[in-house]
């Protein structure tokens, strides 16, 4: 896999609708074992793709890829249950999706656990205008 400054990169799809912060680019990397980065990559841009052609209807469209997160002030969730349960939080605003956090839910669909995670994930959306 390319590597930038002696890091190890992954070639995310780009949509002009779609922002990722450098810290969920850089979780995303950690979590994302070498060997499954191409299966990876086909699953992101199955669901990134179809976020952005459905963008604020996708919860309503996919509910199994996505969800509206409860008493988290507009933060929704992605779902990559194939990859050991990865999630990664984001925010639809002027009509744009914002990636802000990545984590791996290792307690099952059933219990996630997005307390946590959602004050970190807050924060950064306040980096938005940096991410455009």
């Amino acid at each position: 896999m390319p590597e930038e400054g002696g890091r190890r990169t992954i070639p995310f799809p780009q949509h002009s609708n779609v922002v990722m912060h450098s810290e969920c680019r850089a979780e995303l990397i950690s979590l994302i074992h070498e060997g499954e980065i191409p299966e990876f990559i086909a699953a992101y841009e199955q669901r990134i793709g179809f976020l952005s052609r459905n963008l604020g209807k996708e919860t309503i469209y996919h509910p199994k890829w996505f969800e509206v997160l409860k008493k988290a002030q507009g933060l929704r969730s992605v779902h990559f249950v194939t990859f050991r349960n990865l999630r990664i939080l984001y925010v639809v605003e002027n009509s744009k999706a914002f990636l802000l956090l990545a984590f791996e839910e290792r307690q099952g669909h059933k219990n996630t656990e997005y307390s946590k995670f959602i004050d970190p994930a807050l924060k950064r959306l306040g980096d938005k205008e940096r991410m455009l």
